[in-house]
């Protein structure tokens, strides 16, 4: 009874040892893919983004990810950023208008009195 125990113990010891060198292969890969995708958009060509300041979002800077990379672009300012930045804002933008439009539309459908 002890044997089996005992082997049971080795057992949860060698799959907790794998389960340490996967997390950190998977942390080394990781790692790799965010060097990768920084040196990408490092080669990317930079253009002006000015993201204009906004009363009902005062918050001073605008986060935009793309795959998993995050830029901090500041409101009110013109900032340089990779090209595939600038169009996941513009994007980004041009549905948030969008949406306010379509929110503005339905208020005043349901103000008019007949």
């Amino acid at each position: 009874m002890a044997a089996k125990k005992e082997n049971k113990e080795v057992e949860v010891k060698e799959n907790k040892e794998v389960e340490v060198k996967d997390e950190k292969s998977l942390e080394k890969e990781i790692n790799q893919n965010e060097k990768s995708l920084k040196a990408k958009l490092e080669k990317m060509k930079k253009v002006p983004l000015e993201i204009p300041e906004d009363p009902n979002n005062p918050n001073e800077v605008v986060p935009i990810g793309w795959n998993g990379i995050i830029y901090a672009v500041p409101r009110g300012k013109e900032f340089m950023v990779p090209v595939v930045i600038r169009d996941i804002w513009k994007e980004s933008y041009q549905k948030t208008k969008a949406a306010n439009k379509r929110i503005e539309q339905s208020i005043n459908k349901e103000l008019k009195v007949y």
